[in-house]
């Protein structure tokens, strides 16, 4: 893989070298050490580690209405090899896709390969950003496009088992438009279909709808999605009827250090009888979960994170920008189920516990920034039954540094 790694930059090098008009090269380096104690025990000492993500980025425009792009990518544990002359033989072709604009000369854009994909604000198909590996999605994406509207048209290919009749394969194929219909407002319908072979394995489809406002200072955001279909779970075959909604909103005071202020709340459907063939537990599918649910990650993975009991997110949030290149933010949550968890003794709750995320933000320069946060959990009755009585806390610094 080093060897395939070194030929990719050398042909790299030299088609800039030929076409520099034509071939844009860049890349992003991108350390992030955390300090983990997030086993809600406090006497167990702090788990520190540090992750690595490398992007080498090519992009090229060798005709009109004509690109491609392609990114290599390398994710590691720093000290994760076994010595020092060890290989992890871990580098990997993250996206590699080419665009054509206006095909055939009508307002169609077609778009095929492996690449990042990230709709609305990310909550039901986005890129994963934080992860240190990140997400991506191998198929093709149609875009319509008209004066008041665009509407992408996708088609991915989630597993691919070679075996016949395309058993146990799975695709993910929907639509995600943009109506340009009020100034100001992002409107944005879509529909997630979710298909397995045979489809008694997984046939959910996610439609919902995406709102996003500014009024002045005021900013806010409306979702609404439902799942229907079917789904084999816990080695039964389910009716899948499940809903979520969203509001958040904010506001940021003209006055020094710009200050903001915002809450919102965010409703997941569960299930308060898991052994019925009703499935009532909503999926967050393909989001960019880190950024919604608190920093610490308890809740990236809906439903399996909850218990299939279903997640009320109650949140507020306040900011400040004291100089022009740093920022401050402080945000609180309070998780509780939306079905009743039984507890030992027979006792219920719906308490999950309350986060509290730090994170400070600094522009170096153009190239470089830097972030770093804090952050700790007070367990509700269900994590100190499921998890641990004690606070967790967890810490972190991360660098992206921008190479073009």
């Amino acid at each position: 893989m080093k060897k395939i790694f070194f030929v990719l930059t050398v042909l790299i090098i030299n088609a800039a070298t030929v076409a520099q008009q034509a071939v844009k090269i860049s890349a992003q380096i991108r350390p992030r050490t955390e300090f983990d104690n997030r086993d809600f025990i406090s006497n167990t000492a702090f788990n520190n580690s540090t992750s690595l993500r490398t992007r080498l980025n090519l992009s090229f425009i060798p005709a009109k209405d004509f690109s491609g792009f392609v990114q290599l990518q390398d994710s590691r544990f720093l000290g994760g090899e076994t010595n020092t002359t060890a290989d992890m033989k871990n580098v990997d072709l993250h996206q590699a896709y080419f665009k054509i604009d206006n095909f055939f000369n009508l307002p169609i854009d077609v778009k095929a390969g492996r690449m990042e994909v990230a709709y609305g604000n990310e909550r039901f198909i986005g890129a994963a950003n934080w992860s240190y590996i990140g997400r991506s999605f191998d198929g093709i994406i149609l875009t319509v496009k008209g004066d008041n509207f665009k509407v992408d048209i996708f088609d991915f290919k989630e597993f691919e088992k070679f075996n016949l009749g395309d058993t146990l394969d799975h695709n993910i194929l929907g639509l995600y438009s943009d109506l340009l219909v009020l100034n100001n407002y992002k409107i944005q319908p879509f529909l997630i279909w979710q298909k397995s072979v045979p489809s008694k394995l997984m046939n959910r489809f996610t439609p919902g709808i995406y709102v996003k406002g500014d009024i002045g200072a005021f900013t806010h955001e409306i979702e609404f999605a439902y799942q229907f279909g079917d789904i084999t779970a816990s080695s039964r075959q389910q009716s899948v009827s499940a809903f979520m909604f969203a509001l958040n909103a904010a506001y940021t005071f003209e006055t020094a250090g710009k200050p903001t202020i915002g809450a919102g709340i965010e409703f997941f459907s569960g299930d308060d009888n898991q052994i019925d063939n009703d499935y009532k537990t909503f999926n967050t599918l393909y989001g960019t979960n880190h950024k919604f649910y608190g920093y610490m990650d308890y809740f990236t993975d809906l439903p399996a994170h909850t218990y299939g009991f279903g997640l009320i997110d109650m949140i507020g949030k306040v900011g400040i920008t004291p100089y022009e290149n740093f920022k401050a933010s402080l945000t609180g949550h309070i998780f509780s189920t939306n079905a009743d968890y039984k507890l030992k003794y027979n006792s219920t709750s719906k308490n999950f516990g309350t986060e509290l995320d730090l994170v400070l933000n600094y522009k170096y320069n153009d190239n470089i920034s830097f972030e770093g946060g804090a952050s700790m959990f007070l367990p509700g009755e269900i994590f100190k039954e499921k998890k641990g009585s004690d606070n967790s806390t967890w810490f972190y610094l991360m660098a992206v540094v921008s190479l073009q």
